[in-house]
C-alpha cells in the first residue's frame, strides 16, 4: 500500500475569500488577499484526499464540472438564487481521489470565481460530468470507454463507476452536513471552506458486480495552515508503531459520535489530518496486526491543533488474536410489501466512558475484511423463506472483542479507563438518501440483540462470531 493513501481521506477544499484570492498551496497552504470590494466575496476551490480503502482500490477518478452554493436549504436544482463558486463546463477537471500526498492537504485547485454575495449558505452541491456525455470531456480520460467516473480495484483494470440522477443535477451537502449548519460570509470578510468527499464509503458494489456512487460529504469553515490533528498511534506494552490502524475523527450528532473523517495510520504508525473545520473532535482507534487485535481506545474533546503525540492500543490478548465477526441480514419491501431494492449502511455502536465522565456512544472503525459499505438489498442474495417477498443482503462486521477504553483529552497526560471485555454492541442501518432524505418509512433502524429465541444483548468477544437480529427497511420507495 502507498503511504501516500494512508493519512486521510476525499475532501474539497472550498476557499472562499470577500475579495479576490491568490493562492500559493504547499503542504497545508496559505493565501494572500488583495481587497477589489469590500460588498462581494471570490471562492477559490481546491480538491484533497485522504482514503481509508486504498487496499481495495487503486484509484477512484470522478470528472467535476461545477461548484454552485445556495443560501437557502430547501432550493430545488431548478431554483433562482444559485451562485457559481467554480465553473468547469467548458473543460471538466478529472481527478483520483486516492492520489494525495501523504503531508498534503490539497491535491489541486479547481479554479476561482469572483463576485459572491454574503449570506449564511446553507446548501452547496456538487456537479460531475455524466458518463454519456458528448460535450467538453476530460482528455486523457482515466477511465477509457467506460465513461468519465470510474474506480479501478487493485490489480485490476477501470470499472464504470456509475451516477444517480442526483450527480447530474449536483451532489447535495444539506445544513446538517456543514459544520454550523452553513458557510456564513460576510461582506469585506472572507471565509475558508473545505468540503470532505469521503470517497471510500460513497463507493457502492452492487449484487450484479457493478459500482454505483452514493455520495457523502460534509463541510465546515477550517483555516489550512492552522487547522490540523496528529499522532502515532502504538502498541501500549512494545511500543512499537501499529501500521494500517484505522483513526476516526467524530462528533455528537443525533446523541451519536458520528465520523466526520477517517485515516489509516502510515508504516510509522503515524496519522495526520488537514484541514480541519475548528471544534472538537473525539478521536477513535482501533488496530489490528497478522497476529494481535487490539482494543478500540477513543480520546475525548481533542481540540483542532493537537499533535497527540503517542496513543497506546492494549492487545485484547495473548499470543495470536483475531476479532470478532458480527454476521446478519438487512431486508426491504415497499408500502405494499413488495420486494424493493434500497441502499444501506451500517455503523458499529459501542458506549465509552472515560474516567469521571458519562458514557458516549461512539462509531467503531470496522476492520478489514469487512463487508464494504454502502451496500444494497437485492434479489441476488439468498434470502430466508420467510422473506420471500423482499430484497435482503448479508453482511459481516469484523470487530474488536472487548469494549473501548476511553479518556478525555488532557494536554498534561490524558487518563484512559481499562477495557472490559465480551464487547456489548448496537447495530445502526442507515437508508438515507446521500441527499438527506428517507428512501424507507424509517430509514434509520438500530438492533441491540441476536437472533436467539429468546433474544441475547448483542455482544461478541476476541475470535467469536455472533449472528445479529435482522435488519427490516420496510415503506421503501
Amino acid at each position: 500500500m502507498k503511504e501516500g493513501r494512508l493519512r486521510s481521506r476525499a475532501s474539497l477544499a472550498l476557499l472562499v475569500a470577500a475579495s479576490i484570492w491568490l493562492m500559493v498551496l504547499t503542504g497545508c497552504g496559505s493565501g494572500t488577499q488583495n481587497s477589489t470590494s469590500s460588498m462581494t466575496g471570490t471562492v477559490t476551490t481546491s480538491i484533497s484526499d485522504p482514503p481509508t480503502c486504498a487496499a481495495q482500490y487503486s484509484n477512484v477518478w470522478v470528472t467535476i464540472t461545477k461548484v454552485v452554493a445556495h443560501i437557502s436549504s430547501d432550493a430545488g436544482s431548478n431554483d433562482s438564487g444559485w451562485v457559481t463558486l467554480v465553473d468547469l463546463t467548458s473543460n471538466p477537471k478529472q481527478i483520483d481521489l486516492l492520489s494525495l500526498a501523504s503531508t498534503t492537504c490539497v491535491l489541486t485547485q479547481l479554479g476561482s470565481t469572483t463576485g459572491l454575495p454574503p449570506g449564511k449558505y446553507q446548501q452547496i452541491r456538487l456537479i460531475l460530468l455524466a458518463n454519456d456525455a458528448t460535450g467538453a470531456t476530460p482528455s486523457p480520460n482515466a477511465c477509457g470507454s467506460g465513461g468519465f467516473n470510474c474506480v479501478v480495484p487493485n490489480g485490476g483494470s477501470p470499472q464504470t463507476l456509475n451516477l444517480s440522477s442526483e450527480a447530474k443535477t449536483g451532489l447535495k451537502i444539506p445544513p446538517g452536513q456543514i459544520a454550523g449548519g452553513g458557510i456564513d460570509l460576510m461582506a469585506g470578510q472572507s471565509a475558508d471552506i473545505n468540503i470532505d468527499f469521503d470517497a471510500c464509503r460513497s463507493i457502492l458494489r452492487q449484487g450484479n458486480g457493478r459500482y454505483r456512487l452514493k455520495p457523502t460529504l460534509h463541510a465546515g469553515e477550517v483555516a489550512l495552515n492552522q487547522n490540523t490533528l496528529s499522532g502515532r498511534v502504538v502498541d501500549s506494552t512494545t511500543t512499537n508503531p501499529i501500521p494500517g490502524a484505522v483513526v476516526s475523527l467524530e462528533q455528537v450528532v443525533n446523541n451519536v459520535d458520528r465520523v466526520q473523517m477517517s485515516a489509516l495510520t502510515a508504516s510509522d504508525g503515524t496519522f495526520f489530518f488537514c484541514p480541519l473545520p475548528p471544534g472538537n473532535y473525539d478521536v477513535v482507534v482501533t488496530g489490528m496486526t497478522g497476529t494481535t487485535t487490539y482494543n478500540a481506545t477513543v480520546t475525548l474533546q481533542v481540540p483542532v491543533g493537537t499533535a497527540l503525540g503517542d496513543i497506546g492500543l492494549i492487545p485484547e490478548g495473548t499470543g495470536t488474536t483475531t476479532p470478532g465477526t458480527i454476521n446478519g441480514m438487512v431486508t426491504s419491501t415497499t408500502a405494499a410489501n413488495l420486494a424493493t431494492s434500497t441502499d444501506v449502511t451500517l455503523f458499529a455502536l459501542q458506549q465509552a466512558t472515560a474516567p469521571g465522565g458519562s458514557a458516549v456512544t461512539v462509531t467503531i472503525p470496522l476492520f478489514a475484511g469487512s463487508t464494504a459499505f454502502p451496500l444494497a438489498t437485492d434479489g441476488v442474495a439468498v434470502c430466508p423463506a420467510a422473506t420471500a417477498a423482499t430484497d435482503c443482503a448479508n453482511y459481516a462486521l469484523l470487530v474488536p472483542g472487548s469494549n473501548p477504553r476511553a479518556g478525555t483529552f488532557n494536554s498534561a497526560g490524558t487518563s484512559y479507563s481499562t477495557p472490559s471485555g465480551n464487547a456489548a454492541y448496537s447495530i445502526e442501518a442507515d437508508a438515507t438518501k446521500s441527499d438527506g432524505t428517507a428512501d424507507c418509512s424509517s430509514p434509520t433502524v438500530t438492533i441491540t440483540t441476536d437472533n436467539a429465541t429468546p433474544a441475547n444483548p448483542l455482544a461478541v468477544g476476541p475470535g467469536g462470531t455472533v449472528t445479529a437480529a435482522t435488519i427490516t427497511f420496510t415503506g421503501c420507495i
